[in-house]
């Protein structure tokens, strides 16, 4: 896959490596060309962040509606642009190779931790469960005991986030399930469907990151890499 054969709308992942350090944030496809592709600009401190300076590598992850696969592009170019008429600010994102076909779940995730509850079934009490991950398109939680859900089920997970106050009801397809230590299982889901407030819920999760790495000395990324509105 070629990126001028992606869709508008689609949503995005840009994972950026700083040696052994890993960010990623999300973004929507805005406009696709025949050379490149315009994405949402990804703001922190109301600033927009750049993706060009030395020692940055950035990869670009997309799921094709049509087929439901996810795509990797290897180290695209990245700059930021302001169109003439609206004056809208865009990351113009360029890439010479094509795609290569990936594993879904290696898209941008973020952890969580937080606590919440979980049903599935018809007249099947709700039971805790603490929800380990999240992204655009997949949902992971932990039960202290197996709740012996089939692969398939149906499942309803609420939490809120602790930060925000903000309550979550999603609904997803239990996809997997792993043993952990102290006899708990891990159940991994795939959400029903994507929507715009889990992505910025995702990418939001990812600036809370950012600002923890710049304590921990990638302060330089931002600061260097930022421009103004």
């Amino acid at each position: 896959m070629r990126l001028n054969e992606l869709t508008p709308g689609t949503g995005a992942q840009l994972i950026v490596s700083i040696g052994p350090q890993r960010l990623e944030f999300t973004t929507n496809i805005a406009e696709v060309y025949d050379d490149c592709i315009y994405a949402e600009p990804i703001m922190q401190d109301d600033k927009v962040i750049g993706f060009s300076a030395k020692g940055i590598m950035v990869d670009l992850v997309v799921t094709d509606a049509d087929s439901e696969r996810a795509y990797q592009f290897n180290n695209v170019k990245i700059r930021s642009v302001r169109t003439p008429k609206e004056q809208k600010i865009y990351h113009e994102i360029r890439c010479t190779g094509e795609g290569r076909a990936i594993n879904r779940r290696g898209a941008c995730r973020v952890w969580l931790g937080e606590e919440g509850y979980a049903t599935y079934g018809l007249g099947n009490k709700s039971f805790p469960v603490t929800v380990k991950d999240i992204s655009v398109s997949g949902i992971a939680f932990i039960c202290d005991k197996d709740q012996d859900i089939p692969d398939g089920s149906v499942v309803h997970v609420n939490f809120t986030d602790e930060s925000t106050g903000t309550p979550f009801t999603l609904t997803a397809l239990i996809v997997r399930s792993m043993e952990m230590e102290r006899s708990r299982i891990m159940y991994g889901c795939k959400l029903n469907q994507e929507s715009n407030a889990i992505a910025k819920f995702v990418n939001d999760k990812q600036r809370e990151k950012l600002k923890a790495a710049r304590q921990a000395n990638l302060s330089a990324f931002v600061e260097e890499n930022s421009k103004g509105k």
